[in-house]
């Protein structure tokens, strides 16, 4: 394999490790958050029956209403024992001191109230969920940057699966801005393919900058294109490229 193309193949796959781990890391981060998520959420709307008596009453303030119409109201509540001898406050317009009530303790951090707490509101499921499927697509991303740099570290130009492009003029000449940038955005067709990935007929963009890639441009875009299929993912395939035989090899996403 020439230099110029082991040092391309190098460098891709060093750049998909380093995608591999960043992504793997993000990907245990969100599903992690998610399980956090979800047990806090959840956690926090677990709560018990318990019997409680009447102690005393008495008032408190709260912030209430929206966020355009907060405003400070106040509260009336009684305070109450357990049959276990464990105090608290319960919010009761109608509870009297002396009275024998059940209320809801929750078991995260012992808050009473008279009614029973809901289940999992529908943005906990959201965050959690989003979370959570975010985490997933990136463990995917992860693990095909991870197999896209152990197949390049071990490719082989000659012994990679043939495959022809073709430009596709119609569509630059409908689209005549892809070859009046400084990097020019060509339209490819498969002629012809030998990896199960890359079909004939389907259609790719080759990225090409002039003079800075090594494809002889003097005549214009190249309109046919020999290959050889180093990697076939799901988001790109990696491929060796030249116009003839006796022009060097160029690897590249398409």
């Amino acid at each position: 394999m020439p230099d110029l193309v082991a040092d391309r193949v190098r460098q891709l796959a060093r750049r998909s490790l380093v995608t591999a781990v960043v992504t793997a890391v993000l990907a245990a981060t969100g599903i992690v958050g998610a399980g956090v998520v979800g047990y806090r959420a959840s956690s926090a709307q677990v709560a018990e029956p318990v019997t409680v008596t009447v102690r005393s009453e008495g008032t408190h303030q709260e912030r209430r209403g929206g966020r355009r119409s907060r405003r400070t109201v106040e509260v009336r509540h009684v305070d109450v024992t357990t049959a276990d001898g464990r105090t608290g406050r319960v919010s009761s317009e109608d509870l009297q001191v002396g009275d024998t009530a059940r209320v809801w303790r929750r078991t995260d951090g012992g808050a009473m109230s008279e009614d029973e707490p809901s289940g999992l509101g529908v943005g906990d499921v959201l965050v959690a969920g989003g979370t959570g499927l975010v985490g997933l697509v990136l463990l995917g991303v992860a693990i095909g940057s991870a197999r896209r740099a152990r197949r390049l570290r071990a490719t082989d130009v000659a012994s990679s699966p043939r495959v022809g492009f073709a430009l596709d003029e119609e569509k630059l000449r409908a689209e005549p801005h892809r070859v009046q940038q400084r990097v020019w955005h060509l339209p490819l067709t498969v002629t012809t393919s030998e990896h199960r990935r890359v079909t004939t007929g389907s259609s790719h963009d080759l990225f090409l900058e002039p003079g800075a890639d090594p494809v002889d441009v003097s005549a214009g875009a190249p309109r046919q294109w020999e290959g050889r299929v180093l990697h076939a993912g799901l988001l790109s395939t990696v491929v060796a490229l030249r116009t003839s035989p006796q022009a060097p090899w160029w690897v590249t996403d398409v």
